[in-house]
């Protein structure tokens, strides 16, 4: 009786498609690092405006700054405690000055949607918004 044995066959990896996959591989990583080099500019070859320039002293500001304390919120002008009826009164007294708008981070929106009313009541509409927290938390 004969047993069965496989046919002879040559059994060695066919390396041509893993040639081809590394080929490939190292023609993507170029086109990619070319790119990538492509997409920095040197800050010389910007184009800057030569009629540029920084004003030396900036339009003055007042400060309205908003702190929220156990009691409710208080209002500053400047330094000074004012009420929020006054804002917009202090505001068209010095009307040259744009308003910078401090505000605690616990403040509620209605308060700030409050006080800018009052700012625009006395005329201001350029303001400049900010939030600080307070010491202590």
């Amino acid at each position: 009786m004969k047993r069965w044995e496989p046919e002879e066959s040559n059994d060695t990896p066919d390396l041509t498609p893993m040639i081809d996959v590394v080929f490939l591989l190292i023609v993507f990583f170029l086109v990619v690092a070319q790119r990538m080099s492509e997409q920095f500019i040197e800050i010389e070859k910007l184009a800057v405006a030569k009629m540029a320039e920084v004003k030396e002293s900036p339009p003055p500001r007042t400060i309205i700054s908003i702190k929220q304390t156990e009691d409710g919120p208080k209002y500053y002008w400047g330094e000074m405690e004012i009420y929020l009826a006054d804002v917009s009164a202090y505001v068209a007294k010095n009307e040259k000055q744009k308003v910078f708008l401090r505000v605690d981070q616990r403040v509620t929106h209605g308060v700030v949607q409050e006080v800018m009313r009052e700012i625009g009541e006395g005329g201001q509409v350029d303001v400049i918004f900010g939030v600080f927290q307070s010491g202590g938390g």
